[in-house]
C-alpha cells in the first residue's frame, strides 16, 4: 500500500520530510508533490496524481494513499528552484510512455543552456516537455537515448540511456562555459526495473542524500514499519533521499557519484559516474 511507504512510518516523506526534512537542503518542500504507480493489470504506462498543494495539506493524495497498491511506485515532494514557477505541469514525476522520471536537486546554468539542450532533442523527447524546469529537461535528454519509450525496455538500455544523457549534459555545459555546479540525485523506471543516480559536480561538498533498503517484505504493522530481512535474492526493495524508519541500521546509503540499478529480476548493481564537467569546474 502506498499509505505504508507515505504516511504511516515515523519519518515517512508526507507527514515528516515534507515539513522536516533532515537530510534535504530545503527542510520544507511544499511547492507541489506527485505520486505514480503502475497497474500492470490494465496496462504498461504509469498512473500519475500531480498537484501544485503542499502534499501534507491535500486530502485527495492521503484517500489515494489507502487504496493504492502497485508493484512499482514513484513519490515526490517539490521544493521550487529560485525564479522556477510552480505550476502542476513542473510538478515530477514525469512520463513518457512507460516510464516515469523524478529529480531532486538543480542543474547548474541551466538558463544558459536551455536552448541548446533543446536543439539536441529528438521529435518525442521535445514533445514530452510540457513545463518549464531543469528536471523534465533532464528527462529529455534521457529519452533522446530510447528508442521507442511505449516498448518494452530492458534494465541495460535504461541504465545506458540514463548514463547517455549525463555525458550529453556535461558536453553541453562544457560548450556553454558553465561555471555552476549540479546536483542531480534521479529516478528513473518503466515499471519492472529502476535507475538510481546520485551526483554532484562539486568535490567540496556530498552530494543530496540517497539511501537504500531491501529484504523479503516491506510492511507496516501497528505502529512499526519495517523491512523483513533477506539472505538470498530481495523481494522488495526501497529507495529514498533519507530514511523514513524507525530501524535506520536497515538503511544503507548510495555513494557519492554513483548510479545504482535494480534490474528486472531484482537484482541490485552499481556503476561509477565521472563526467568530463566535473573536473573542469573543479580545476576552474
Amino acid at each position: 500500500m502506498a499509505d505504508d511507504l507515505l504516511y504511516k512510518p515515523r519519518y515517512s516523506l508526507i507527514s515528516a520530510q515534507s515539513v522536516n526534512a533532515g537530510e534535504m537542503s530545503a527542510q520544507v518542500n511544499g511547492d507541489g508533490f506527485g505520486i505514480g504507480w503502475y497497474a500492470p493489470d490494465l496496462d504498461s504506462e504509469p498512473c500519475v496524481f500531480r498537484s501544485i498543494k503542499p502534499a501534507w495539506s491535500d486530502q485527495n493524495l492521503r484517500n489515494l494513499a489507502r487504496k493504492i497498491h502497485a508493484p512499482s511506485i514513484f513519490a515526490h515532494i517539490r521544493a521550487a528552484s529560485p525564479g522556477m514557477p510552480v505550476e502542476e505541469y513542473n510538478s515530477h514525476p514525469f512520463t513518457c510512455g512507460r516510464l516515469m522520471f523524478m529529480h531532486n536537486g538543480v542543474i547548474g546554468g541551466f538558463k544558459e543552456i536551455r536552448r541548446s539542450l533543446l536543439r539536441s532533442l529528438n521529435d518525442t523527447s521535445y514533445d514530452a516537455i510540457s513545463g518549464s524546469t531543469d528536471s523534465e529537461h533532464l528527462f529529455g535528454l534521457i529519452l533522446n537515448h530510447i528508442d521507442d519509450p511505449y516498448a518494452d525496455i530492458t534494465s541495460e538500455q535504461l541504465m545506458n540511456a540514463m548514463e547517455s544523457a549525463l555525458q550529453d549534459l556535461s558536453k553541453i555545459l562544457l560548450e556553454s562555459s558553465v561555471k555552476q555546479h549540479s546536483y542531480i540525485n534521479a529516478c528513473l523506471t518503466d515499471g519492472d526495473s529502476l535507475i538510481a543516480v546520485r551526483y554532484t559536480t562539486n568535490h567540496s561538498v556530498q552530494p543530496a542524500s540517497m539511501y537504500y533498503m531491501y529484504g523479503t517484505e516491506y510492511h507496516c504493522r501497528e505502529e512499526s514499519c519495517m523491512m523483513e530481512p533477506s539472505t538470498g535474492k530481495p523481494h522488495a526493495i526501497v529507495v529514498a533521499s533519507e530514511p523514513f524508519t524507525s530501524k535506520r541500521s536497515e538503511w544503507m546509503k548510495v555513494e557519492r557519484n554513483s548510479m545504482l540499478t535494480v534490474d528486472e529480476n531484482m537484482r541490485i548493481h552499481f556503476r561509477n559516474i565521472d563526467l568530463p564537467i566535473e573536473h573542469i569546474i573543479s580545476d576552474s
